[in-house]
């Protein structure tokens, strides 16, 4: 039985605007913005955990939370026992070790002066310092360059000499480089065509193999969703509205947010019937969330209790989790 790697507790992470006497003079006061609002996920070691939701759903600063790049307000972030919020500098540093961040834009975390061979040697100077010789560091990067099927060669190129697709496979070699048991992925195939998307699906896969590691896959694409990942979850204005098994989830579609999404996937079989939901209006602002459940709004089976109470998240089984009254009649 796979064990938990990771697990967050009632995680919430604002940001505020309008914290300035100016913005106070001018009658606009302090304005919160509930980009994460009470998260609970366990990402088990070894598979794949997918997060899906439209933009501004808060997926993204989830997983910039988890790595303190934006400070939580409160919860717990566990990652093999130890407690991330609490750490130190020090202890701080030591578990960007053990994870590492593939960021959305596969040119803008690539420093545009270094070469490729220096960004994915930069941690391993920093980690291993004067233990290993540049010819050895060397030797890692060739190795990591193959690992990502890149020639060696392609050490000697600048980011912007780079394709979309060996921009992301460079990012993905300098997260690799120092072993780690645990990745974020944020949407790791954006900006690319199909055929390099497909090509670095495919060799994430073949890494988390060799390696064992352990990813969160934050995407808006829910076939690239059920295609790698073992559970999942769907988040909605900051809150997670359904979680489970991605098997699961896809098949009985317990909560009519995940409904929707999943029906605006494209058909990959003609002439086979589908339900197309659509949605009225647009996400609510993170600023004034509505009251009750959140995607009351937008929701075509919304009654009078989704305003007045917030969903719970409810146990349907075979860890399968839906916060909607609909389930709590």
């Amino acid at each position: 039985m796979a064990v938990d790697l990771i697990q967050i507790k009632n995680l919430k992470a604002y940001f505020f605007q309008g914290k300035g006497i100016l913005s106070k003079i001018f009658g606009q006061g302090l304005k919160i913005i509930h980009a994460v609002d009470g998260i609970n996920l366990n990402i088990k070691k070894g598979r794949t955990f997918g997060l899906v939701g439209e933009s501004g759903s808060g997926k993204s600063t989830l997983g910039n939370t988890i790595f303190r790049l934006v400070e939580p307000l409160e919860g717990e972030i566990l990652f093999q026992g130890s407690d991330v919020v609490k750490m130190n500098q020090t202890e701080l540093r030591k578990f960007r070790q053990k994870a590492q961040l593939i960021f959305q834009d596969q040119f803008g975390c690539l420093n545009p002066r270094m070469s490729s061979g220096q960004i994915i040697a930069e941690p391993l100077m920093m980690h291993h310092g004067q233990q290993k010789s540049q010819q050895e560091i060397a030797q890692d990067v060739a190795d990591l360059l193959r690992a990502v099927n890149l020639d060696p060669e392609a050490s000697v190129k600048f980011p912007h000499e780079l394709s979309g697709g060996q921009a992301r496979r460079i990012g993905v070699a300098r997260a690799i480089a120092l072993n780690p048991d645990f990745i974020v992925a944020d949407e790791p195939t954006s900006g690319l065509d199909i055929s390099t998307a497909a090509t670095i699906l495919n060799l994430m896969q073949d890494l988390q193999e060799k390696m064992d590691i352990t990813y969160l896959w934050i995407s808006h694409n829910m076939n690239q969703v059920r295609y790698m990942s073992d559970d999942m979850a769907v988040m909605y204005l900051g809150k997670v509205v359904e979680t489970g098994p991605t098997g699961e989830v896809f098949d009985q579609r317990a909560h009519p947010y995940t409904r929707a999404l999943i029906s605006a996937v494209p058909q990959v079989f003609p002439g086979k019937k589908k339900e197309t939901i659509f949605l009225e209006g647009e996400i609510p602002s993170p600023i004034n969330p509505p009251s009750g459940c959140r995607f009351r709004t937008r929701c075509p089976q919304v009654f009078k209790r989704c305003e007045e109470e917030e969903p719970p998240l409810i146990d349907l089984g075979g860890e399968h989790f839906c916060a909607c009254h609909l389930h709590d009649r």
